[in-house]
């Protein structure tokens, strides 16, 4: 039978077998100490760079229809052209506006010279007053008709409704068109509008201004800078994303409506503490961290805010440049005396 001093006999000499490392740290392990892998808390900000689709609009966009029905008789304007505001584009047949036009004014002329000439009777008793009304009424009408005729002849002209750029177009002289023919499109795009959507999470930290950064399949070496210029009103409660739109410069006119766009929409965020991630460990009352303080281990609560590239950056009663436990958490208990064996360079060598 295996007495009491066989065993601790036995014991020892197992021990002084041992290589010098592997004794002194079975001596500490013996003693209290545990053997732990620690790394240091970093300061680290929480920013997010967000990649989205975007599509692309112009700022003013409209396609052109003709206010009333007629015979082209003028087409004013080519495929990419730029035309300022009230620019003519389009002209319709008006021969019988402008006789109507005519019509009204030599009833307005005649209206006018009655009702000058009664006028000038008032006070005389000459001219009832009576007559004298209804003749500034028939003139009031006259204008009225002359005004109705000149809106009709304006109708026939196909003006530009802002400064742009004329699109493609089908029509051409004779044609006979409707007011629901499309003329042609025009599109201002001196400033390009992005729309994107982005996920409600990060609808705190944009606003407008909030800069961008947008790449076209057509250009996939250049980036084209741009601002946040509105956020909608509503979160979509599908998709949970909100539809912001950014505006773009498009000086050089490289850039068209309906172009897809790679948005990348960088945020930058509170400062937290960062902690590799073999560090963050959980217990029921939560997550938490290892620290080593005095040479003691201590607990500290800590809430983890988001990972990044092996590491945890978290929100507690930690602070930057503390020491904290990677590997040997599992023996550790609170006020543990305990003995750093190794610190990893970086967090792939911590896990």
């Amino acid at each position: 039978m295996l007495t009491l001093s066989h065993a601790l006999a036995l014991i020892l000499t197992a021990l002084l077998l041992l290589p010098g490392p592997a004794l002194a740290q079975a001596v500490q392990v013996a003693a209290g100490a545990m053997p732990v892998i620690v790394a240091t808390s970093t300061s680290a900000r929480d920013n997010v760079d967000l990649d989205l689709i975007g599509s692309g609009s112009a700022r003013h966009s409209v396609v052109i229809f003709p206010a009333v029905a007629g015979e082209v008789v003028e087409v004013a304007f080519v495929t990419g052209q730029a035309v300022r505001a009230g620019q003519v584009l389009l002209r319709l047949l008006d021969r019988q506006e402008r006789l109507a036009v005519d019509l009204a004014s030599a009833q307005v002329d005649a209206a006018r010279v009655l009702a000058d000439r009664y006028e000038a009777t008032r006070g005389t008793g000459a001219v009832p007053d009576r007559v004298l009304d209804e003749a500034l009424a028939v003139l009031r009408a006259a204008r009225i008709t002359l005004a109705q005729a000149r809106v009709a002849l304006a109708d026939r002209v196909v003006l530009a409704p802002f400064a742009g750029i004329v699109g493609l177009s089908d029509i051409e002289r004779g044609d006979r068109v409707t007011t629901g023919s499309a003329l042609t499109t025009i599109d201002d795009r001196r400033v390009l509008l992005i729309d994107f959507a982005v996920p409600e999470p990060y609808l705190a930290r944009i606003a407008p201004g909030h800069l961008i950064a947008a790449v076209n399949p057509a250009y996939p070496d250049r980036s084209f800078a741009g601002k946040v210029s509105g956020i909608d009103s509503r979160v979509d409660p599908v998709s949970r994303n909100v539809r912001v739109r950014a505006s773009v410069a498009n000086t050089a006119d490289l850039l068209r409506p309906g172009m897809s766009f790679a948005v990348r929409l960088s945020m930058p965020g509170k400062p937290f503490v960062s902690v590799p991630e073999l560090a963050l460990q959980w217990g029921r009352d939560g997550s938490f961290v290892w620290v080593i303080r005095e040479g003691k281990s201590a607990k500290v609560a800590v809430r983890p805010v988001r990972r990044t590239s092996g590491h945890v950056l978290v929100d507690g009663a930690l602070t930057s440049g503390e020491t904290v436990v990677v590997e040997g958490v599992q023996r550790l208990r609170e006020g543990s005396d305990v003995r750093v064996v190794g610190k990893p360079a970086d967090s792939s060598a911590a896990r």
